[in-house]
């Protein structure tokens, strides 16, 4: 069950906790592809099945931005945002990919809400601390710190 967020305090209080972990995710050849064709990287390890038979990998891999980008779908599974107006990317300030994502093997996200704080214009600041667990592995597909700004709407009109 998907924790509901609601209020700028619901953010703050729980720093320093864990939100809790997604449902696995597969990540399919067909997936990986669609990520090549946006981003216009075609490198084979990634779209060339017959090159990434020959390589040490033995498959083709999945772009370890492409698993950054499935933070915001995994997030889903964690929480609900409601009450808010509206949300910005505010970056990144830590990202490493310490494992490869075979194609066809399986992601989920574990989330902890790293820190909270306002902003001026009436948002809050909030620093989230991912891992990306692959199945099976001994290591993170991905580990990052992000940061989102999220405006709610006023107390008054909620």
């Amino acid at each position: 069950m998907p924790i509901v967020i609601t209020s700028p305090d619901d953010l703050v209080t729980r720093v320093g906790l864990p939100l809790g972990v997604s449902g696995w995710h597969r990540v399919s050849q067909d997936e990986i592809d669609h990520f090549a064709a946006g981003s216009g990287n075609r490198a084979a390890i990634h779209v060339d099945p017959e090159f990434a038979r020959q390589t040490p990998l033995g498959t083709t891999i999945a772009f370890g931005i492409q698993i950054l980008a499935m933070a915001t779908m995994l997030l889903s599974d964690i929480w609900e945002l409601h009450n808010v107006v509206n949300g910005a990317d505010y970056g990144a300030n830590r990202v490493r990919y310490p494992a490869a994502v075979p194609a066809g093997s399986r992601v989920r996200l574990r989330a902890a809400i790293g820190g909270a704080e306002p902003v001026d214009d009436g948002g809050v600041r909030t620093t989230l601390d991912l891992v990306f667990e692959l199945e099976g592995g001994d290591r993170p597909a991905c580990v990052a710190q992000i940061v989102f700004v999220y405006w709610f709407v006023p107390p008054e009109r909620s």
